[in-house]
């Protein structure tokens, strides 16, 4: 049985779309660029920030953009991003009261996140998450980002345990996928965004072994149901 939990951040802790959305539109209106939909957001986040950049110029510009113009875009974001932070973010239902649950059941916890480290580290303290996590891993801290499991081998490997005792905790195919690189589990949760498609249905297809629960106050009963009995 997984006694150490690594958790994703955005869709998994926190909502924080809207700040997203809020970021990228500052950053394409100052490009004289056309602004994009909430719900194109949430298409496009999940594999970090400069991927989100490159999807929304190419929905604002109709095409898809070379590379120099997402590396030059990529640093207007992420000021527009610190601007943002926090500001509309929230935290998702029964997420404080679970993670003090597990923490109290003996679990050990960590982030590890496509958000840029920095940032993640930031909204983790904003919300009061950080006394639950030895560690908080983001974009940045490694040199490849999920679903490449490097993210999650080094997490383990700071909180000095096997990547084999560890359990992946997310909302999307990035999640599920890089557990799998890592040779561990995925717990997936509904509250996420996962790029438009619906995750319980992609992981029937895809990833059968993962287990997917609606909210994250019914996994971690689960989890800790699941310790309590082993």
């Amino acid at each position: 049985m997984a006694n150490t939990l690594l958790f994703d951040l955005d869709g998994t802790l926190l909502d924080s779309v809207d700040d997203l959305t809020v970021a990228i539109n500052n950053t394409l209106t100052s490009l004289d660029l056309k602004t994009i939909t909430r719900d194109d957001v949430t298409l496009f986040i999940g594999k970090g920030a400069k991927v989100l950049v490159q999807r929304a110029l190419e929905k604002s510009c109709g095409k898809k953009p070379d590379e120099n113009t997402v590396l030059e875009t990529l640093p207007r974001y992420l000021s527009e991003m610190k601007l943002a932070e926090g500001t509309r973010t929230k935290q998702l239902p029964g997420v404080p009261q679970s993670l003090k649950a597990l923490q109290e059941a003996g679990f050990k916890m960590a982030i590890v996140t496509n958000k840029p480290a920095a940032i993640a580290r930031r909204l983790a303290a904003q919300f009061d998450l950080m006394p639950y996590f030895e560690t908080i891993l983001g974009a940045g801290d490694v040199d490849s980002v999920k679903p490449n499991p490097e993210m999650l081998i080094e997490a383990a490997h700071r909180m000095g345990v096997s990547i084999r005792d560890c359990v992946m905790i997310g909302d999307s195919m990035n999640d599920s996928l890089a557990a799998r690189n890592a040779g561990i589990r995925a717990y997936l949760l509904k509250t996420g965004y996962n790029e438009g498609v619906v995750i319980d249905q992609w992981a029937k297809e895809n990833a059968p072994d993962d287990l997917v629960f609606n909210t994250m106050t019914e996994l971690s009963e689960y989890l800790i149901n699941e310790r309590r009995t082993k």
